[in-house]
């Protein structure tokens, strides 16, 4: 009977190997990244917000229950002028979160897609007519807001 002994570096590559393949045999953990298309037949350029520190917090007079209100606090973000169509990926591996928004630059009305895609997974794909000024005086906007949380 002969007996079969791996080098310590084979069994190390091994292990390796093995512990990389488990995001793809489990998938569903923390997000490397988020990609992001903006486009628009409308309009060519477009200012988008971006931010992965921000808190979203419930009125403290019904926190917990189902139709509490969520505020969205933005703590830094960076404001962007970008020309259409708009594609870039953005690594979210150490905050988990990614708060966007955009709309166009010019006031007028214009039909604005955005799609979002975390690690290759579709989250977010609207495409909306957005108007210039809407009631109250604010701006139409396409957002997109994600956190993970683990199970």
């Amino acid at each position: 009977m002969s007996k079969t002994f791996h080098s310590p570096q084979a069994v190390v590559a091994a292990g390796l190997v093995l512990t990389a393949g488990c995001g793809w045999l489990r998938p569903g953990g923390p997000p490397d990244e988020a990609a992001v298309e903006i486009t628009s037949d409308d309009v060519s350029q477009f200012v988008v917000f971006v931010s992965q520190n921000f808190r979203q917090i419930q009125d403290e007079g019904c926190a917990g229950e189902p139709d509490c209100p969520v505020h969205l606090v933005i703590l830094t973000a960076d404001t962007l002028l970008v020309s259409a169509p708009y594609a870039t990926t953005i690594d979210i591996a150490d905050s988990q979160r990614l708060y966007l928004e955009t709309h166009p630059v010019d006031e007028v009305e214009a039909v604005v897609a955005m799609k979002v895609k975390i690690d290759g997974r579709d989250w977010y794909d609207d495409l909306r007519l957005l108007r210039p000024m809407i009631e109250g005086g604010a701006r139409e906007t396409l957002r997109f807001v994600y956190e993970y949380f683990p199970n």
